[in-house]
């Protein structure tokens, strides 16, 4: 049986940031967790590579996150040039087109 997800089973979550930093803390407490049950059967340079590659697609996996922040500060609708881009919007679409005006 082969199972394929449509638009409808995929959507969007809005989350606060304190809902995410939540989420985000809990996710990092059952990675300490577990990473401390398996820590005494693996030595010392398997556990350092482990880490690294951890850490390395974690980094891999926030970065997408951390470029949209900084996007949406740089070129969002609440910054400067949002507010800009949204008064030249606004003044070069006042209704009026040059066929419509009237003498």
């Amino acid at each position: 049986m082969q199972t394929s997800m449509s638009n409808e089973q995929l959507r969007a979550i809005g989350l606060s940031l304190a809902s995410a930093a939540l989420l985000t803390a809990s996710q990092a407490a059952v990675g300490f967790g577990l990473g401390l049950l398996v820590a005494e059967r693996m030595e010392k340079r398997e556990r350092g590579l482990l880490a690294l590659g951890a850490l390395f697609l974690a980094a891999l996996a926030t970065s997408p996150a951390l470029i949209g922040v900084a996007f949406d500060l740089v070129n969002g609708p609440r910054s400067r040039l949002g507010v800009r881009r949204t008064l030249r919007s606004i003044r070069e679409d006042s209704g009026i087109h040059d066929e419509d005006q009237v003498f």
